[in-house]
């Protein structure tokens, strides 16, 4: 067994009657949900905080497991000790069993461990003793506490909890050499508070020279397997959780948050003995993106970025914050999402809910300082948000990131310009209505059918069914800068039978319609509901359109078609139309259709054509006699 200095071991600071820590620490549960992926996004965003920028070299990570005789684990002995008597001082059975399994554990030859070592790295600072403003005394002493300047990716000095979520004795062992030659060594571990000596002491606990909890300096003293010889950082995650495929999970984090870095040749990562750099990126993706996987959007975003077809657009100054660039790359099979970054080089978050029939995938990057810097403070610890409640200024922020999506979408909607005839954009239901619901929490895809009769290309519009009585108006988006409209209510007029307050501005309910037949405008209170409707633009160039839909409420008797605009709607002025295959009926400039004869239940074909050809987007109303 490795024998230290007396001086040298492990110490519990008493908590002189203060506050008790019980298991649940909250920075390592804000880590539990997905600790592999919380691990490598935090291990590698310090690591490319700590970038040497004299090094004229990539950052480069190495994850390596390894498995250890017990008796190199500094002061096994009475670490054991203790977990025996955090046991003891708690009743709850949680709490019991995790040390039971953790003492067990520590009693077994060989421990695993997981070593992550950092190189062309400045390494962590250590500074004269008491130094509380270096980087060591922040990681091991402090919580909650950073002050990295703006463009680093960490904000709140809780990513360090994230090993620890990866480990069964909740312990992790620290290692430095910086850019001085200065060594240092110290291990932290995160426990319950327990009786020690007679007192009850903290729950963390530091292995190091223990009058003053400080580290070790000298790394002869210390077994081979923890020295250092080049400068950088090592992390030591030990009792490391047996994860099923831990490679494959920490290679795919790698790739999802960071395929940028990699690409640009900023990072390389060494995940046992897979190489993912800006070589190897291809085939890892090809490998680890073979079969889909909504989580997991990496192979869209490399196309991005590789792609000579992909659109770039950018801003030198946007607002006055600095500059932004988005690369578009259209797709039949992509999820319509951007990849969300800041200068850092980590992906934030994917971005979703833009309203357009093209399918296709984004990555934008937020490269001003001024931008960075705001955007930076409105992350939750996670980083995997921008929330602009967290802002000093929150209606800046929410105003800012308000422009930075009605920006996106404008330059989405650009490209959508640029499709065929039959993928018709319906400009102006955007602002209503989600094109991708499978992606929504709300509402549920209509049944869709395959007809003979419909063409092979057409745009498929699944309405969400919602009763009447529940319809709310459009919101205004503005107010919120993650909606980007899209939470905004369902689409009234378009075959849902709901009220809305912005379908009847036309007077039709006093009679001065001039329908068709005997019909003189529309009956509010007889309103049906239509399901499974599907509307689309079947003769572009003659301003045609094929409703299908299903009465569900009631016998349709009569008929509005409408246009759906970016504030409001109108009435359709139709030339004419034909239910289900039969002879063309003039039409009229208020949209009115009738008298029909639409059974309950009874699939129906309208096809309507505009007096003036039109690309827009239209709703229907139906009602009974």
């Amino acid at each position: 067994m490795f024998k230290f200095k007396s001086s040298v071991g492990w110490n519990f600071p008493p908590n002189n009657d203060g506050q008790e820590n019980g298991l649940n620490d909250p920075g390592i549960e804000t880590f539990k949900d997905r600790p592999l992926t919380s691990l490598a996004r935090e291990i590698l965003q310090n690591s490319s905080d700590a970038a040497d920028p004299g090094s004229g070299k990539p950052v480069e990570v190495h994850f390596k497991l390894l498995e250890i005789q017990k008796s190199e684990f500094p002061g096994q002995v009475a670490f054991a000790k203790t977990l025996r008597a955090c046991g003891d001082f708690w009743q709850d059975k949680k709490t019991k069993d995790f040390f039971d399994r953790a003492h067990q554990l520590l009693s077994q030859d060989v421990i695993r461990v997981l070593k992550i070592s950092d190189f062309n790295t400045t390494g962590l600072t250590i500074g004269p003793k008491g130094d509380r403003t270096s980087d060591w005394y922040k990681l091991t002493k402090s919580v909650g506490v950073s002050d990295k300047n703006a463009g680093k990716l960490g904000s709140f000095g809780i990513g360090k909890h994230a090993p620890f979520a990866c480990s069964d004795l909740r312990t992790v062992f620290y290692g430095t050499k910086d850019k001085s030659g200065a060594t240092a060594f110290q291990g932290v571990a995160k426990l319950v508070s327990h009786k020690l000596d007679g007192g009850v002491t903290q729950g963390p606990g530091y292995f190091g020279i223990k009058k003053g909890n400080l580290p070790v300096l000298d790394f002869d003293s210390l077994p081979s397997t923890f020295q250092r010889k080049r400068v950088g950082a090592d992390v030591y995650v030990m009792g490391f959780h047996d994860f099923d495929d831990w490679e494959a999970n920490v290679i795919k984090s790698v790739i999802e948050s960071f395929f940028v870095a990699v690409h640009d040749g900023s990072l390389i990562v060494r995940v046992g003995s897979t190489l993912v750099n800006d070589t190897s990126l291809a085939k890892l993706i090809q490998k680890y993106y073979s079969e889909p996987d909504s989580r997991f959007l990496a192979d869209e975003y490399y196309k991005v970025l590789t792609s000579s077809e992909a659109s770039v657009h950018s801003e030198e100054d946007f607002n006055g914050y600095g500059p932004i660039e988005l690369r578009i790359l259209e797709s039949k099979d992509f999820k319509k999402r951007v990849a969300m970054f800041r200068r850092s080089g980590m992906k934030i978050f994917d971005k979703g809910h833009f309203q357009t029939p093209l399918r296709f995938a984004g990555v934008l990057t937020v490269k001003g300082e001024k931008f960075d810097g705001l955007l930076r403070s409105i992350e939750p610890p996670s980083h995997d948000d921008w929330q602009p409640e967290r802002a000093a200024n929150v209606a800046e922020a929410r105003k800012l990131l308000s422009s930075l999506y009605a920006w996106m979408r404008e330059k989405v909607r650009e490209l959508a310009g640029t499709e065929s005839a039959e993928e018709l954009d319906a400009e102006g239901l955007s602002q209503f209505l989600p094109d991708d619901l499978e992606d929504s929490p709300k509402g549920t895809p209509q049944e869709t059918e395959d007809l003979q009769e419909e063409p092979a290309a057409q745009l498929d519009m699944r309405i969400r069914a919602t009763p009447p009585a529940s319809v709310a108006a459009p919101a205004d988006s503005s107010s919120d800068p993650d909606s980007d409209g899209d939470e905004s209510g369902e689409v009234e007029g378009t075959g849902e039978g709901g009220d809305g307050s912005h379908n009847e501005s036309d007077g039709g309910t006093n009679g001065s319609g001039g329908g068709t037949g005997s019909f003189g405008g529309p009956d509010p209170s007889k309103r049906i509901e239509l399901t499974r409707l599907r509307v689309y633009c079947s003769d572009p160039a003659a301003g045609v359109y094929r409703f299908m839909f299903e009465p569900k409420s009631g016998d349709a008797s009569h008929l509005r078609i409408f246009i759906v605009g970016e504030v409001g709607t109108e009435p359709a002025a139709l030339a004419s139309y034909s239910l289900n295959g039969g002879p063309q009926t003039e039409g009229n400039t208020k949209g009115f259709i009738g008298p029909l004869s639409i059974p309950k239940g009874t699939r129906a074909t309208l096809d309507v054509a505009l007096e003036t050809p039109l690309r827009c987007a239209l709703g229907v109303t139906a009602y009974a006699d």
